[in-house]
């Protein structure tokens, strides 16, 4: 928002910024200098939006893969990464009659018992360094050592 008004007391220019504006302009304004003005906040617009992105893909991409693929993607970029692992621990968990549990039970209980699982299941996954690879209905699958670590998965 770039605002042009009549008023040029130090002031009036505080003000205006203060209520939100990017830029203010007094007028009578030069028709270049103006242009140069929007330019610019089109530019700034422009990169906003391409941080904002880049923000948003990263968090997506920390959803779905553990820390040290989105650095080697980020370092190996345009090349393949493949990764073997000797050992690792894969943990898939699922409610015993589960259909049944959900069919006899309040949606909202259903809710509530299925958060606190997951929600205890996120603690431990972040307290032994575990990836939670995915939650799905009642499932819940996490993997320990893809990372090289040798602590917090099983023998």
């Amino acid at each position: 928002v770039i605002m042009i008004s009549a008023r040029s007391s130090e002031s009036a220019i505080v003000d205006g910024l203060q209520s939100g504006c990017n830029d203010y302009v007094t007028k009578p304004f030069n028709r270049h200098e103006l242009l140069a003005r929007i330019s610019t906040q089109l530019k700034v617009r422009d990169l906003l939006r391409i941080e904002v992105e880049s923000a948003s893909s990263e968090a997506l991409l920390e959803r779905m893969l553990p820390k040290h693929l989105i650095t080697d993607l980020k370092q190996n970029e345009g090349k393949m990464i493949v990764e073997e692992h000797e050992e690792v621990t894969i943990l898939f968990s699922d409610i015993v009659q589960y259909t049944s549990l959900a069919a006899s039970i309040k949606t909202e209980e259903l809710i509530m018992i299925l958060n606190n699982m997951f929600s205890g299941f996120d603690e431990l996954c972040d307290k032994h360094g575990c990836y939670k690879v995915e939650t799905i209905g009642d499932a819940y699958m996490v993997v320990a050592g893809h990372d090289g670590e040798k602590d917090g998965h099983a023998d």
